[in-house]
């Protein structure tokens, strides 16, 4: 009932008169015309009626619709206009170009009349106009606080459960570890250890998140770029995840020694990681995830210089809904399988890659039909060195020792 009377409010507000509102809602041939119309009518009358004694007053219609429709230079345009309008037809009657004094007078006196009068509905025009646009940044500003309140609510449930959960873990593990100390061995404590270390690594995570989803735009102007191996990156980032996360996937790195980007490195390693961190998330266990560089619409040679690098990370996930992918790097943004389901998740990763991403001057998209088992293929492009004078440090070999095989309980 309250927004009903509202409503009403702002509609007697915003159209206090229906007619006036009417003038202006119709096309400007139809104005013209109008104002020709009523300016013909006025003629008519004061050529052909005596008892106005052409009296230039007679003309206040077409002034008024010209001041309302057209504001001040259509009152202008108007009042010129019927002012040698008056002064042919009144010379047409007395037979004389030039009137007599009191007849000067009195036109001016018309005239002045005239145009304060037009002057009065040309503020009362702007007036309105200014009206509306208020109103109309009032309806904005009322949508954008609005947006701003479920953007807000939904952080909350979504860092709410974010935080429940690592936090769970390693209370569950610490509990353990105090009540049964005496009864575990020490593999088992080594493990619980980990658990509860790989949850801190968690939380660290998504407070980062939560802290630079402030902070970038104030890091923009202050950024240090430097050339960097993106393969030393690469795996600097797989050595910081779970052992067991990375043996339970078929990981592919196809990224030459000789790809030097200009990047911020940690920028470059929480992008990584974050995109590594959703294919772990989403890809069943056992399927390939590859993880390639290359230079952005053509195969990158030792000896052919691009500008710019790209980055991709493929898995063999469910894929991403084509209706759904323009949505997938807004804040706190996710999947409406994933907000009912088990999968865990802040929608704050990827938001937070694309400004990283953008920030170094570089793109992110996703690639994905939206099929099961076909995946998705996350990529970003970043400047590159046309003569890097760093090298790699690992090589593949040292990749491959990291990820010893591991029975995997399905």
């Amino acid at each position: 009932m309250d927004e009903l009377c509202r409503d009403e409010g702002e509609e007697s507000v915003r159209y206090p008169n229906a007619f006036a509102r009417f003038l202006l809602e119709i096309s400007i041939f139809f104005q013209v015309s109008l104002v020709v119309v009523s300016a013909l009518v006025s003629s008519f009358l004061l050529t052909c009626t005596p008892w106005i004694s052409h009296n230039p007053i007679i003309y206040v219609v077409p002034i008024v619709l010209s001041a309302w429709l057209f504001r001040r230079p259509g009152l202008y345009l108007c009042t010129i206009s019927l002012l040698l309008i008056f002064w042919l037809s009144h010379s047409m009657v007395i037979g004389s170009l030039l009137p007599s004094n009191a007849d000067i007078t009195s036109t001016i006196v018309s005239v002045l009349i005239l145009f304060t009068l037009g002057l009065l509905v040309s503020a009362q025009r702007e007036a309105s106009d200014q009206a509306d646009e208020a109103q109309e940044q009032l309806v904005i500003a009322g949508e954008e606080q609005r947006k701003l309140n479920e953007i807000k609510d939904q952080f909350l449930q979504n860092v709410n459960h974010e935080l429940r959960t690592p936090l769970t873990a390693i209370y569950g593990y610490l509990e353990l570890l105090l009540e049964h100390e005496d009864q575990l061995d020490q593999d088992m404590r080594t493990a619980f250890l980990q658990h509860a270390m790989q949850s801190c690594d968690e939380l660290q995570l998504l407070v980062n998140n939560v802290l630079d989803t402030m902070g970038v735009e104030k890091q923009r102007q202050s950024l240090y770029i430097e050339q960097i191996v993106v393969r030393d990156i690469l795996f600097e980032v797989l050595e910081r995840f779970d052992p067991q996360s990375v043996r339970r996937h078929h990981i592919s790195v196809d990224i030459p020694n000789y790809i030097v980007v200009l990047a911020n490195a940690q920028y470059l390693r929480q992008i990584l990681r974050n995109l590594i961190s959703n294919a772990f998330k989403y890809a069943p266990a056992g399927t390939p995830i590859t993880i390639s560089a290359a230079l952005d619409g053509m195969v990158v040679h030792p000896l052919h210089a691009s500008p710019e690098i790209c980055i991709c990370v493929k898995d063999a996930g469910p894929g991403i809904p084509p209706n759904e992918m323009s949505l997938l790097f807004g804040q706190f943004v996710r999947l409406r399988r994933d907000s009912s389901g088990s999968v865990r998740g802040s929608g704050l990763g990827l938001f937070l890659s694309k400004q990283f991403v953008e920030a170094m001057n570089g793109r992110i998209w996703v690639e994905s039909e939206g099929i099961e088992g076909k995946g998705s293929t996350f990529c970003f492009t970043l400047p590159c060195v046309v003569h890097p004078k760093v090298n790699a440090r690992t090589s593949l070999v040292d990749f491959e020792q990291f990820r010893s095989p591991l029975p995997i309980n399905n």
